[in-house]
């Protein structure tokens, strides 16, 4: 009998300049997220969580607070992204569409640049950038470009058990 390890994500030698990670999961989000995501960051703008009040606006029912739709992209991308140590920076963030209950959030992620860290030898660093969309694809709602800095194979811990355990 073999005994295998699950998907350990990506890690800095897999990843090239120009690569493009569609990645497998969405998230629909519904009305019930994001009347908890606002409550727990104290944000009370009616225009995340009052039906009444939207209807007098253009949009006619509440927005998925933004800050949500950003979480989501970063957790969606974290099934592939799953080894990253260290956020490093946030840049070019743009919202180009608003997000309500129903909506499904799918990710497509773009490797910018990779370089050594210079401070670690066990890391690598990764500029990547995020586009969250919905209506399968067709209609983008945000992007953005993150730095990251992720193991390298030689330091990934779960090589360093694996290596250790399965002799």
């Amino acid at each position: 009998m073999k005994t295998v390890s699950g998907y350990e994500g990506l890690l800095f030698e897999d990843l090239k300049k120009g690569d493009k990670i569609v990645h497998r999961l969405g998230k629909t989000v519904t009305y019930q997220d994001n009347l908890l995501f606002t409550h727990l960051l104290l944000n009370t703008a009616p225009l995340h969580f009052d039906n009444e009040y939207m209807q007098l606006t253009e949009f006619k029912k509440p927005l998925l607070v933004m800050t949500m739709t950003y979480a989501v992209v970063i957790g969606i991308a974290s099934i592939d992204f799953k080894n990253v140590v260290e956020e490093v920076e946030i840049r070019n963030l743009k919202m180009h569409s608003p997000v309500f209950d129903g909506d499904t959030i799918h990710v497509e992620t773009e490797v910018l640049d990779k370089f050594e860290d210079k401070e670690n030898e066990k890391l690598g660093i990764v500029v990547l950038k995020h586009k969250g969309y919905k209506d399968n694809f067709k209609q983008i709602v945000i992007e953005f470009e993150r730095v990251v800095k992720i193991f390298k194979r030689k330091y990934f811990p779960r090589y360093i058990l694996k290596t250790q355990s399965f002799k």
